[in-house]
């Protein structure tokens, strides 16, 4: 990289320290005018150039010259709809380069990949995301990874495949009804083993998985249930225990009807749940009462809208969402399609905070570098926030909280190890993308700035053409030497350099 960079943090990067980011630009919070276009939940009638590149930015990890160009060839709707229907074939090649990750020489034959490391489980999932060839599905279940926040953290080696089993339900089922994902995630083994219900029991309710249950995957603190309820349901979340296959030395979870408490339980004051049975548990039970006398609808409305249009949604914009979740049922494709093609999601330009994986994988994706999983993953520890390991059953902070001045040193220090990573790129780091074999400065800084949405002032722009036509010597002089897209030296050097401070720039946190 070259010596005028050497030394760390831009100055862009210092003004986002005094001017903050996010919260402008879309809805916020408050009541709001229901009229409000940044409010409406209509179809936008006529599609802007820009509308592409913020599509891409919210929900493909950042924008590529190849998916504008799929975008200009299918139509922007046609493009949402495709996303919203990933394949979900395990044999996709990334995904099959990726699951060498999980692997260990000890592995015993037949179990391989069974008994990853916590850390495996981290780079398999960085690895699918830097290569996906459909990152909406990435992006989206780490969305919902963050709803419903488990750890690898806690889980033995004869257990942590559970930790690859719940990333996957999120993965292929994500889209499917949020309903059903909700139940899958309460018998889901990770979950039980995180949350305690393994160790819930008739006769010895443990309620922490019931608590979290209403407050975090449903409907939100103190929103339309008590503590009675919540004992209640615990009762109703008993059953299930942690086994051990001598054959195979991993670990599963069982229904074991003595576990279960079997009697009546009483919700909402006047909802009684009736066991199912004695041979299978009474789960649905909870989450079919709770879908029809709870407002799951309003919590899973301000959960979306806070991960894809505002950090600050406001009141009258989360109320008609919910309208749209509860007539669709809860069934994600159209829902997300109805919100990927509203007016309100194309009226949030540059509202919201990225979080360090959305920025990380994205200047990755966007710019052609690479880098290592396990570089990705020590890099992504030192900004707080690690997939697969999320700080506690709360996940990761939201919007703004991600803007201290660690955070931010955390993401400048990032972009500087991607820029002078060289042995995990391409022909040896030399594969960085140019608008054209001929491109002058001026095209390359537009190129990259338009890629990575930052908007550049006069006096901005006009000091990077400097610094792309000069070169900087070895005894600190800087001579003018126009660049030249066809010289290595000058791709491998001033390109870099380029990208870092743009990586830098207060708009590059921002999407």
């Amino acid at each position: 990289m070259d010596n005028r960079l050497r030394s760390g943090i831009t100055a862009a990067t210092a003004a986002i320290l005094v001017t903050g980011c996010g919260g402008g630009g879309g809805a916020s919070g408050g009541g709001g005018d229901p009229g409000d276009p940044a409010n409406s939940l209509a179809p936008r009638t006529v599609f802007e150039p820009q509308d592409s590149d913020h599509l891409l930015m919210r929900t493909q990890f950042g924008v590529s010259s190849e998916a504008r160009a799929v975008i200009d060839s299918m139509g922007l709707a046609a493009f949402v709809d495709d996303m919203l229907s990933p394949p979900v074939d395990e044999d996709r090649p990334f995904e099959t380069a990726a699951r060498a990750r999980l692997q260990n020489l000890s592995d015993p034959v037949g179990l391989e990949g069974m008994f990853p490391s916590g850390n495996d489980v981290s780079e398999w999932w960085l690895e699918m995301m830097v290569n996906t060839d459909t990152p909406f599905q990435e992006r989206f279940a780490m969305f919902l990874h963050d709803h419903f926040a488990v750890s690898f953290d806690g889980l033995n080696s004869s257990e942590r495949h559970w930790m690859v089993d719940h990333i996957q339900k999120l993965r292929r089922e994500g889209f499917g009804n949020f309903r059903d994902l909700v139940l899958e995630m309460a018998r889901d083994s990770a979950m039980l083993e995180w949350l305690d219900g393994h160790s819930n029991v008739n006769g010895e309710p443990n309620e922490n998985f019931a608590r979290e249950f209403f407050e975090l995957f449903t409907v939100g603190a103190d929103r339309g249930y008590t503590e009675i309820d919540v004992q209640e349901a615990s009762r109703a979340f008993t059953g299930y225990r942690n086994r051990l296959d001598a054959e195979t030395n991993l670990r599963y979870s069982e229904f074991d009807p003595d576990r279960k408490d079997i009697f009546a339980k009483v919700l909402f004051d006047d909802v009684i749940l009736r066991s199912n049975g004695e041979t299978v548990d009474d789960f649905a039970l909870v989450v079919d009462v709770t879908f029809e006398h709870l407002r799951v609808d309003e919590w899973l409305a301000e959960k979306l809208l806070l991960e894809f249009v505002s950090d600050a949604p406001s009141a009258a914009l989360i109320a008609n969402f919910a309208a749209v979740i509860r007539a669709e049922d809860y069934e994600m494709r159209p829902i997300l399609r109805r919100l990927f093609l509203s007016e309100a999601f194309y009226q949030s330009r540059k509202s919201m905070v990225r979080m360090p994986v959305d920025y990380a994988v994205g200047l990755i994706r966007t710019t052609g570098l690479g880098m290592s999983p396990g570089r990705l993953r020590g890099e992504l520890s030192g900004m707080s926030q690690v997939p697969a390991d999320p700080p506690s059953v709360f996940g990761w902070p939201q919007g703004p909280e991600w803007l201290s001045a660690e955070g931010l040193v955390g993401r400048a220090n990032f972009a500087r190890q991607m820029i002078v990573e060289r042995t995990f790129q391409r022909d040896n780091g030399m594969a960085i993308v140019l608008p054209s074999e001929t491109a002058t400065a001026e095209e390359v800084i537009d190129h990259f700035a338009s890629l990575l949405d930052v908007s550049l002032t006069a006096d901005e722009r006009t000091d990077l053409i400097d610094y792309m036509d000069s070169d900087a010597r070895n005894d600190g002089s800087v001579v003018e030497d126009p660049f030249d897209a066809s010289d290595d030296g000058d791709i491998n050097e001033r390109v870099r350099g380029l990208i870092y401070i743009l990586a830098n720039h207060v708009d590059a946190v921002a999407r």
